[in-house]
């Protein structure tokens, strides 16, 4: 506090470690781009195409991030729903493991 002699405690002192907060940065932007994935996961487990999931994720970036600055560029979402839906447009049949998915018919 203003005005008072500094404390005889060193464990009241706030201490920075300026490594620590070079890393921020990164780990903003790999927090991100994880929410990303999953949200684009998900949609994509919901029946919606690439085009639809792209832009509901860009969407997303945008109201997060309205004045610019996003942490995950345009070319990384590109590559988060090529990666989830192989480069096409088309949603890919998910199965489950030991058989077709839950309430599939022949």
């Amino acid at each position: 506090m203003p005005g008072m002699p500094p404390s005889s405690f060193d464990w009241m002192e706030p201490k920075h470690n300026p490594e620590y907060t070079r890393t921020l940065k990164a780990k903003r932007a790999a927090m991100y781009e994880s929410e990303l994935e999953e949200r684009a996961g998900l949609l994509q487990r919901l029946g919606h195409g690439r085009d639809a999931t792209r832009a509901r994720l860009a969407a997303q970036l945008h109201w997060d991030f309205e004045d610019g600055g996003s942490p995950v560029p345009d070319k990384r979402l590109d590559a988060i729903v090529d990666r989830l839906f192989g480069g096409t447009g088309a949603p890919r049949t998910l199965t489950r493991p030991g058989g077709p998915a839950k309430g599939a018919t022949k």
